[in-house]
């Protein structure tokens, strides 16, 4: 059995409350923290704070890709096929 301080894993707890579970809800614990702080690091390394867009459209064009009509009567064609 191991003992965990619920403190630490609930923000409404204000003052200590060490509870003792069992060893695999203790790894559960650490498991899902360990995923967390991995995807706060993931997510502040890849991901851009901030904005190049100065409103002339070049963030929009780069983001957005439209289609040609060819490649839209294509999915139209496919899609009715799906549905048939």
């Amino acid at each position: 059995m191991a003992i965990i301080n619920l403190r630490d894993y609930y923000p409404f707890y204000t003052s200590d409350c060490f509870m003792e579970v069992s060893e695999e809800v203790a790894e559960m614990f650490k498991e899902f923290d360990r995923k967390e702080a991995a995807y706060r690091l993931r997510t502040y390394r890849h991901k851009a704070y901030y904005s190049l867009d100065r409103d002339d459209g070049l963030e929009h064009e780069a983001v957005f890709v439209a289609l040609s009509p060819h490649e839209l009567y294509e999915r139209k064609v496919t899609m009715q096929e799906l549905h048939a």
